[in-house]
């Protein structure tokens, strides 16, 4: 969708794994809610969902719509109609099913995945605000038969036909990973493919138009320690990095490096930046969330839609508690109805 174009109610929600915190989160964030603001569309895991509907209708001052997964084509323009109006809420729910708070395993992984499927099918078909999606595990998901399933990410990109990248966005400072979920001994293979793909240039171009990049400044880590020390410690920044860079800069984008990660991440000179390129996962997320914390979230750019996840995993051992930290949950929601991204 172009940005520019008023983008379609509701926020869509899939609640994640719920044998981990995600139900919890949810509950959390109907302080969020307003009755003015958009509708809320919520595709659940928990086959216990009365806390959250009595929240939501107190918070509301009206009913929520409850639909089970099984009836949601029948109902399927009911929905639709109440998703129309301002503050409207529905909740699409599963049937009963044994599961325990922090005791995961093939049932949370299966209806974690029905949320999510449904959560995309529902937008692929009606479009939306945007997609806040709660944790789930991987292996969860995995063991109630979804293999090829990667993450979200991943699932995102195949079910929207999309080029995406995984931006972790902070209050103070942003990361991109250039490569994701692989092997620390692919990355060198991997980043070369990444940074020489020709529509990258423009991807990055699009984050730094968006209102919390633009004007802002860009660093591009270095991947070997030191940035290589002049090819005493690997050549991959003078074999493509530097070039990528320099393609980067003729390209408008004020950006710096390959520079040395060890010194890129120290106050003094991280605050130079709004925008990290990092070169593989941990060498960015290790420091983002170490320094962002609970204020950091996961947004994947390249959909038709904005989506936004926290910036932690399903905390088993948290599950069921009342002790789970909803700040990176709230800042999910605020980036997708405030603008920003």
């Amino acid at each position: 969708m172009d940005r520019g174009q008023k983008r379609p109610d509701p926020v869509i929600f899939s609640a994640g794994d719920p044998a981990g915190v995600g139900p919890e989160l949810l509950g959390k964030l109907v302080e969020e809610y307003s009755p003015s603001g958009p509708s809320w569309l919520i595709f659940h895991s928990s086959p216990n969902t009365e806390d959250l509907v009595n929240a939501l209708e107190e918070s509301s001052g009206r009913d929520v719509l409850r639909i089970p997964y099984a009836k949601l084509n029948d109902l399927k323009s009911t929905v639709i109609q109440a998703m129309k109006g301002p503050g409207q809420v529905a909740v699409v729910e599963p049937d009963d099913a044994d599961i325990v708070a922090g005791k995961p395993g093939r049932e949370s992984g299966r209806l974690a995945f029905q949320a999510l499927e449904s959560a995309c099918d529902w937008i692929r078909d009606q479009g939306c605000m945007g997609l806040l999606t709660a944790p789930l595990s991987k292996e969860h998901v995995h063991l109630a038969g979804q293999t090829g399933f990667s993450g979200h990410t991943g699932y995102l990109a195949r079910r929207f036909n999309a080029s995406v990248l995984m931006l972790m966005h902070g209050q103070d400072f942003s990361v991109l990973p250039l490569t994701v979920h692989i092997p620390i001994k692919k990355v060198s293979e991997e980043l070369k493919r990444t940074v020489q793909r020709p529509e990258l240039v423009d991807e990055i171009q699009s984050i730094l138009q968006r209102p919390a990049f633009k004007g802002k400044k860009v660093a591009l880590c270095g991947l070997n320690p030191h940035s290589g020390e002049g090819g005493l410690l690997g050549t991959e920044e003078q074999d493509y990095l530097m070039e990528f860079a320099d393609r980067l800069r003729s390209n408008q984008v004020d950006v710096d490096g390959p520079l040395s990660a060890d010194g890129l991440f120290t106050d003094g000179v991280r605050k130079q930046y709004r925008l990290i390129l990092s070169c593989y996962h941990d060498q960015g997320l290790i420091p983002f969330k170490s320094l962002e914390g609970m204020n950091g979230i996961n947004v994947t750019i390249g959909l038709p839609f904005l989506r936004t996840s926290p910036d932690h995993g399903t905390a088993f051992s948290l599950a069921g508690k009342g002790i789970a930290n909803p700040s990176s949950m709230v800042q999910s929601y605020r980036a997708i109805v405030q603008g920003e991204l």
